[in-house]
C-alpha cells in the first residue's frame, strides 16, 4: 500500500498513464478534447494534475468558451472553484455568456462573471427562457436597465412561458416597474399558465387590470383556461361582467372556444353577455 506521503505523486501519475491511454495531451487542445459532451470526466482528471493551478489568461478565455458550447458539467465546476480571477475582454465573453444564461448553467455563469462576463442586451431575455431563480439572481446583481426594449421583453417572456422562478426573481428584484409586472398578468393568463396568474395577484397586482382595450385577465382565461382558475380570479374579486372591445364579458370570451365549464361557472356566479 502507498504511503500517505507518496499517495499524491502515485495519483499524478496514474492520471497521467490514463490520460496518455487516452491519447490525450496535456495542454488546452487536451482539455477540450476531454470535455466534448456534458458527462465526460476530462476535467477532474486535468485539475488533479494541477492544469488549473497554472492557466494562462489565454487558456482560460478558450477553456469559459468551449465550457459554454459544450455544457460539460466537471469543466464548469473546476473553473467555478478556480483560484484565478483573472478580468477578459467581456466582448469576447458575450456569446459564451448568453449562451450558458439560455442553457441554465448557473455554475458556468458564475465563473463567467467572475472573469468580467457581463449581462449584454439580450442576456437576461435569454435567462426569460429557463426557470432558474439562481442564474437569475445573479444577473440582476449587475445593472438592468428595464426600459431596453429586450430587458422589457423578459419579464414578459417568462410569464407567457409560465416559468414562475425566473419571473419570481425578476418581479423580487425591485427594478421592474410595477406596470411591467401589472400587465405580466395579461400575458400569464393569455396561456393559461394558472400557477404565474395566482403569485402576480397574491405579489398585489390587481386583479382587474385592463390591457389597452380593457379586457383583464379573465377574459383571457376564460377563453381556454382551466375552471380553477377563473374561480380563483373571481375570489380575488375580478369583475365577472367586465366590458372590453365594446361589450366582450369573460363569458363571450369562453363561448368563443365552447369552454363549457367556464361558461357554466360564470353563469353560476351572475355572468351575462350582450
Amino acid at each position: 500500500m502507498a504511503s500517505g506521503c507518496n499517495a499524491p505523486s502515485e495519483h499524478r501519475d496514474n492520471v497521467f498513464a490514463e490520460l496518455n491511454r487516452r491519447g490525450i495531451s496535456t495542454d488546452i487542445n487536451g482539455l477540450k478534447a476531454a470535455t466534448r459532451s456534458r458527462q465526460d470526466d476530462g476535467a477532474f482528471l486535468f485539475a488533479d494534475i494541477g492544469f488549473f493551478d497554472t492557466i494562462s489568461d489565454a487558456d482560460l478565455l478558450e477553456a469559459l468558451i468551449h465550457a459554454a458550447n459544450t455544457g460539460n458539467f466537471g469543466l464548469a465546476y473546476e473553473l467555478a472553484r478556480l483560484d484565478n480571477n483573472a478580468q477578459l475582454d467581456p466582448q469576447k465573453l458575450q456569446q459564451s455568456f448568453d449562451q450558458s444564461v439560455r442553457r441554465s448553467l448557473p455554475t458556468l455563469t458564475a465563473a463567467l462573471l467572475r472573469h468580467g462576463a457581463r449581462p449584454g442586451p439580450d442576456t437576461l431575455f435569454q435567462a426569460a427562457y429557463t426557470d432558474d431563480f439562481q442564474q437569475t439572481t445573479l444577473l440582476l446583481q449587475y445593472d438592468i436597465d428595464f426600459t431596453q426594449a429586450r430587458n422589457n421583453e423578459a419579464l414578459r417572456m417568462s410569464a407567457r412561458l409560465g416559468n414562475l422562478q425566473t419571473l419570481k426573481a425578476l418581479v423580487q428584484s425591485g427594478k421592474a416597474p410595477d406596470e411591467l409586472i401589472n400587465r405580466a398578468l395579461h400575458f400569464g393568463a393569455l396561456t393559461e399558465k394558472g400557477a404565474v396568474v395566482r403569485y402576480l395577484v397574491d405579489w398585489g397586482v390587481p386583479v382587474n387590470y385592463p390591457d389597452n382595450r380593457g379586457c383583464t385577465a379573465l377574459h383571457y382565461l376564460a377563453q381556454d383556461g382551466q375552471v380553477g382558475d377563473v374561480r380563483y380570479l373571481v375570489e380575488q374579486g375580478a369583475e365577472v361582467n367586465h366590458p372590453c372591445r365594446g361589450q366582450q364579458t369573460p363569458l363571450t370570451w369562453a363561448h368563443y372556444d365552447k369552454n363549457q365549464p367556464v361558461i357554466d361557472y360564470l353563469l353560476s356566479v351572475g355572468g351575462t353577455q350582450p
